[in-house]
C-alpha cells in the first residue's frame, strides 16, 4: 500500500468516525409548488470533494444498534429490484401515408429487441370516423412475447381491435379481429391485454359537459365475452389502465370535480380482480398507490406497476427558464415505491434546451416523455421520451419504430409494446 492510499485510508475513517447518523439528513423529494408554469426543481447536493476525493461503495442503512430515526426523517424504502430476461420482440403500431395514398395505411412492426430490426410487417385495417378521420391508435402485449393486442379508437365511440400473433421466430405475424361489442352509451378510453391473454380491460365512461354518468373497468374474457365491471357513479374516470399480473389491474383516477371528496382525489390505484361474472363492483374500493405528480401542465404521466406490485415505473418533467420565454426540459424515466410514492431511482434522463413556451412548445414537451411497455420481469421498459427507446436497468438504448413526420409519418405516435 502506498503513503498516499495509506493517508487517504486514515482520513477516511478519521471522518467517518466524526458523523454520527443523527447528522445525516435524508435526502428529499421536495413538494411541487403548483403555479401556471410550475417548475419542479431536484434539491442539490452538497459536494464533500474537499475532504475525500472519490468514495465507492458506502450506503447509509440507519442508526446502529436498532433505533429508529427521528421523527420526519423516515429513510427511503429498499426494495428489492426485478430480475429477468428482455423480451426476443417488440411491435410498433403507426400510421402513415405511402406514395400518392391519401389516406393513411395502418401498419404494425414486428422488432427484433436486441437490434431494431424489423422482422415482419403487418398491414391493419384503418378505422375512420364519420369525416374519415383516423387516430387513437394504441398496443399492449400479453407476457409470451407473441401475443398483441391493436386499438383504434378515431371517435370515442368507435372501437376496434385486432389480436396480432407472431411466429417463434418473429419473421411473420397473423391479425384477427376480436368481436369486441360495446354499449352504445360508452365511450372506450384505454385498453390493455392481460399478460395470459385470455382478457381484455377496458378503461370506459359515459361523461356530460359537466360530469360523468357512468365510469369504470370492463374486463372481458375473450374466448367466452363475459364479462365484469368495476364502475362508480362519482365525477371522474380511469385513465392509462395496465395489468400487474393476472389478477390485478392498475389505473390512474381522474377527478372530473375541482374539490374531490376524500378517497376520490386523482391518482393511481390498484384494483384486485377477484372472481368473474357479471356482478358490477366499486371501482374506488381500489386501493391507492405510489403516483407521478401532475406534470406542469397538469399532465399525468402513464405509470406501470411491476407484477411484484412494489414498483411504479413512470416519467417527470420539469421546466428550467433560461430566461426570453424560453425553457429546458429535463424529463427522467423514474421508479418510485408502490407503498409510499417515495423515489427509489432515476433510470434515463432526457434533456431539451431552448425551447419555446406555450402549448406547442415546453408544453407539448411535458406530454412526450411516457413508459409504454413494462417486460413480465419488470427490468426492461419500452419508452418514448423525447426518442423511442428501451431502458435495461439504467441504460437507454434508442430503437427504430415509428416513421419521421418529415417523411411518410405522423407526429406524436407511440404505440409500442413487448
Amino acid at each position: 500500500m502506498t503513503d498516499l492510499e495509506q493517508r487517504l485510508r486514515r482520513d477516511l475513517k478519521d471522518f467517518t468516525e466524526r458523523v454520527g447518523p443523527d447528522s445525516i439528513r435524508p435526502l428529499r423529494v421536495p413538494a411541487v409548488r403548483r403555479r401556471s408554469r410550475a417548475v419542479r426543481w431536484l434539491a442539490p447536493v452538497a459536494a464533500v470533494a474537499a475532504v475525500i476525493g472519490v468514495i465507492t461503495g458506502v450506503s447509509v442503512v440507519g442508526p446502529p444498534g436498532g433505533k429508529q430515526p427521528p421523527a420526519g426523517r423516515q429513510p427511503v424504502p429498499v426494495i428489492a429490484q426485478p430480475t429477468g430476461p428482455m423480451p426476443r420482440y417488440y411491435v410498433t403500431a403507426f400510421q402513415t401515408f405511402g406514395a400518392g395514398n391519401r389516406e393513411p395505411a395502418t401498419l404494425a412492426v414486428v422488432r427484433d429487441s436486441a437490434t431494431g430490426a424489423a422482422l415482419a410487417t403487418v398491414r391493419v385495417p384503418t378505422m375512420t370516423d364519420s369525416q374519415g378521420g383516423t387516430g387513437g391508435l394504441s398496443i399492449s402485449a400479453a407476457g409470451d412475447d407473441r401475443t398483441f393486442l391493436i386499438a383504434q379508437q378515431p371517435d370515442p365511440q368507435i372501437f376496434g381491435a385486432y389480436l396480432l400473433r407472431v411466429a417463434a421466430d418473429g419473421r411473420s405475424a397473423e391479425l384477427s379481429k376480436l368481436p369486441v361489442s360495446l354499449p352504445g352509451h360508452l365511450n372506450v378510453v384505454d385498453q390493455a391485454l392481460s399478460p395470459d391473454g385470455r382478457r381484455l380491460a377496458l378503461a370506459v365512461q359515459d361523461c356530460g359537459s359537466v360530469s360523468c354518468r357512468y365510469t369504470g373497468l370492463r374486463v372481458i374474457t375473450l374466448a367466452t365475452g363475459a364479462v365484469s365491471s368495476w364502475t362508480t357513479t362519482a365525477n371522474g374516470f380511469p385513465l392509462n389502465a395496465s395489468w400487474v399480473g393476472n389478477g390485478q389491474l392498475a389505473f390512474e383516477w381522474q377527478s372530473g370535480a375541482r374539490t374531490a371528496p376524500q378517497g376520490q382525489q386523482t391518482g393511481y390505484r390498484l384494483l384486485s380482480l377477484g372472481g368473474t361474472g357479471a356482478a358490477r363492483h366499486d371501482l374506488l374500493a381500489a386501493r391507492a398507490i405510489g403516483s407521478p405528480a401532475p406534470e406542469p401542465t397538469q399532465y399525468v404521466p402513464a405509470a406501470l406497476v411491476t407484477a411484484g406490485r412494489s414498483i411504479v415505473v413512470t416519467s417527470t418533467v420539469q421546466n428550467i427558464p433560461d430566461g426570453d420565454g424560453r425553457d429546458t426540459v429535463v424529463a427522467k424515466i423514474v421508479e418510485l415505491s408502490a407503498r409510499t410514492g417515495q423515489l427509489l431511482r432515476v433510470l434515463h434522463t432526457a434533456t431539451v434546451r431552448n425551447v419555446g413556451g406555450g402549448a406547442n412548445g415546453a408544453g407539448q414537451l411535458d406530454q412526450e416523455c411516457n413508459v409504454l411497455s413494462l417486460a413480465p420481469s419488470g427490468v426492461h421498459v419500452l419508452v418514448a421520451c423525447f426518442n423511442f427507446g428501451r431502458v435495461d436497468g439504467s441504460r437507454f438504448t434508442p430503437l427504430p419504430g415509428f416513421p419521421g413526420s418529415s417523411s411518410s409519418g405522423i407526429s406524436g405516435q407511440q404505440a409500442g409494446a413487448w
